[in-house]
């Protein structure tokens, strides 16, 4: 296959949608992981269960209100998942947590069969976003055109509050050195809220967007959650910076290897990760070891 078809205009957006929707999720996961050094393996079931909360309301309300009222809504369950999970058993083991945040996984998946079934759900764009537009001589979906906008404005909007923000200097500095910070005065069990209710909203806000982007199925939060592992390893444990740039790979080498290689794209993924733990462990951002 020569080169032009592979970096057509269409193919480098479908990469960059990809990577917008990977970079809210996994946003989230990073900055959870990086204040309370829990890797929240119910990050995927919230996900998915904010995707059917958005097919919901966007058949009652509209799309544009899910758009603002799921990321709301998960965020109240972070403050659950805060109160009842994470502070409660802050000194337990990383397996111990990790084992207890898969078992809520697996409970929100099944409260989720249980309340709208195992078919997919068809969500349509709104009206605004339907349709396609000329894209550099290409036509090309509007929706996605607005998801990737989305997805890299968020992101920017949370690197912005990380570092010029007095909060979110506390954050950065307790995902550091929390002794250090808590020395000084910052109050980490607030911090504690602000970021779990972020990353809870934003798995919530990635699964709206997700909704007439991809198919929304129960199994759809299993299968991001492993892509949104990799992209906080690649990226670095806790970096936001790192886990924007790993999201940015991982979408062009899943969409342009599944052109170019389709028989090995599905492997591309983890060859990636094996290759940054081996060459540089600690990601392509600041974050620790892995």
């Amino acid at each position: 296959m020569e080169l032009s078809q592979l970096f057509t205009v269409s193919l480098l957006a479908n990469a960059l949608a990809l990577a917008s929707l990977l970079t809210i999720l996994s946003s989230g996961l990073a900055l959870i992981f990086g204040l309370r050094d829990v890797m929240n393996f119910a990050h995927g079931a919230l996900y998915m269960a904010g995707a059917y909360l958005g097919y919901t309301l966007s058949s009652v309300l509209g799309f544009w209100a899910a758009l603002v009222v799921v990321p709301l809504v998960l965020a109240v369950a972070g403050v659950a998942l805060e109160l009842a999970v994470l502070r409660p058993l802050a000194r337990r083991s990383h397996m111990d947590l990790a084992l207890i945040t898969f078992g809520l996984a697996l409970i929100i998946g099944k409260a989720v069969t249980l309340v709208w079934g195992t078919e997919p759900r068809p969500v349509t764009a709104p009206a605004a976003l339907a349709g396609s537009i000329d894209l550099f001589g290409e036509m090309y979906p509007t929706y996605r055109l607005f998801l990737i906008a989305v997805g890299f404005g968020t992101c920017a909007a949370l690197a912005i509050w990380l570092k010029f923000s007095r909060s979110g200097m506390h954050v950065r500095a307790v995902s550091l050195r929390p002794d250090v910070a808590r020395m000084m005065g910052v109050n980490t069990d607030r911090l504690g809220f602000v970021v779990v209710c972020l990353g809870t909203g934003f798995a919530g806000l990635a699964g709206v967007l997700a909704g007439p982007y991809l198919s929304v199925d129960p199994g759809m939060g299993s299968s991001i959650l492993i892509s949104c592992l990799i992209v906080v390893v690649v990226g670095g444990l806790g970096s936001i910076g790192g886990a924007i740039a790993a999201a940015v790979v991982y979408g062009f080498i899943q969409v342009i290897g599944s052109i170019a290689l389709p028989s090995v794209a599905v492997l591309a993924p983890y060859l990636l990760l094996f290759v940054v733990l081996l060459v540089r462990p600690q990601g392509f951002g600041k974050g620790r070891v892995a």
